[in-house]
């Protein structure tokens, strides 16, 4: 693989260190890759994830964020949207905020990897779709396309209709599973004003998803749709839409 100066990064708590070690054993077995790898951690992990074996054998470079904390009002209203519970039982999510900190400057292009990916052969295909100035990720409603960024908010709530008002969501989005970037695209202010914007309009339904992908089409509009496929094989999708099909990598199998 040729060295673009890449980092493969992962996020995860003490919850999903088991999924990011079986994810990332693949990323290195099965996806052929031997470039850095960066796991990004909370509070729980700080004090003990430097002495993990697996950490130490491969190299892992440790990169400590505090918890994200939001003011008492955000949880007013998002402990009580209309969602799948993820807001409650998957608060660690909006860690991926941090994917935009300035951290990340160090290295050219970021791939981000969701802990309990599957990955099944050479990534890199993937890693050549990398593009300057873009973020570079799937489309949440592939294939019909019939969802739209809207429905990645609670429409119940009054602050809808100030965010509908403000930013065109009937409009595509992406998932934040899989997303290939440009590390220019992070300025000095892009976490904070992902932060702030996250306080301003507690009501994501997705967490962390709704907001990233708000920001990076609305505000900054740098999202691009990655490669789905080459003449061999798929590149990612969340789940095998065909039985017949190969893919480099799948959230659900």
């Amino acid at each position: 693989m040729e060295n673009y100066n890449f980092c493969c990064v992962f996020i995860c708590n003490k919850n999903y260190l088991s999924k990011f070690i079986k994810t990332c054993t693949q990323l290195i077995e099965n996806g052929c890759y031997n470039g850095n790898i960066c796991l990004i951690i909370g509070d729980d992990l700080n004090e003990t994830i430097k002495t993990n074996e697996f950490i130490i054998k491969n190299k892992i470079i440790i990169k400590y964020f505090p918890d994200i904390i939001f003011p008492k009002s955000f949880y007013e209203i998002n402990d009580n949207i209309n969602t799948d519970g993820r807001n409650i039982l998957k608060k660690f999510q909006w860690h991926k905020l941090y994917l935009f900190n300035i951290f990340l400057k160090k290295w050219n292009y970021i791939l981000y990897i969701d802990c309990g990916m599957n990955i099944f052969s050479n990534i890199n295909y993937i890693i050549e779709c990398k593009m300057k100035h873009t973020l570079l990720a799937h489309s949440d409603a592939y294939p019909t396309y019939e969802w739209k960024l809207n429905t990645q908010f609670d429409k119940n709530n009054k602050l809808y209709h100030n965010l509908n008002n403000n930013y065109n969501l009937n409009i595509d989005y992406f998932q934040t599973t899989m997303m290939l970037y440009d590390t220019t695209i992070i300025k000095e202010n892009t976490f904070q004003d992902l932060y702030n914007l996250s306080v301003k309009y507690p009501i994501s339904r997705t967490n962390e998803q709704g907001i990233i992908s708000l920001y990076f089409t609305n505000i900054i509009n740098i999202w691009k749709q990655i490669q789905i496929k080459n003449d061999n094989i798929y590149f990612y999708d969340y789940l095998q839409r065909n039985s017949k099909n190969k893919y480099i990598m799948l959230k659900c199998i």
